[in-house]
């Protein structure tokens, strides 16, 4: 999917367009979570490549209650 025009604005996972994205300016890195089916990822913000799985805990992501 990495080569895809776009790609890059999608969910690794599932696909989808629904991602919301926290730009940590101080790592240069952008935290991501999928709105539909709930994976969190981190990338680089400047060519979208994926750099790991965040876990549910991560403090660079929200929690849920």
């Amino acid at each position: 999917m990495a080569d895809e025009p776009g790609a890059h604005l999608a969910c690794p996972y599932c696909g989808a367009y629904g991602v919301t994205r926290l730009f940590l300016g101080s790592v240069r890195l952008d935290s991501c979570e999928c709105t539909t089916c709930g994976a969190r990822w981190d990338e680089d913000p400047t060519t979208g490549a994926f750099l790991g799985r965040s876990s549910r805990q991560s403090v660079l992501s929200r929690r849920r209650s």
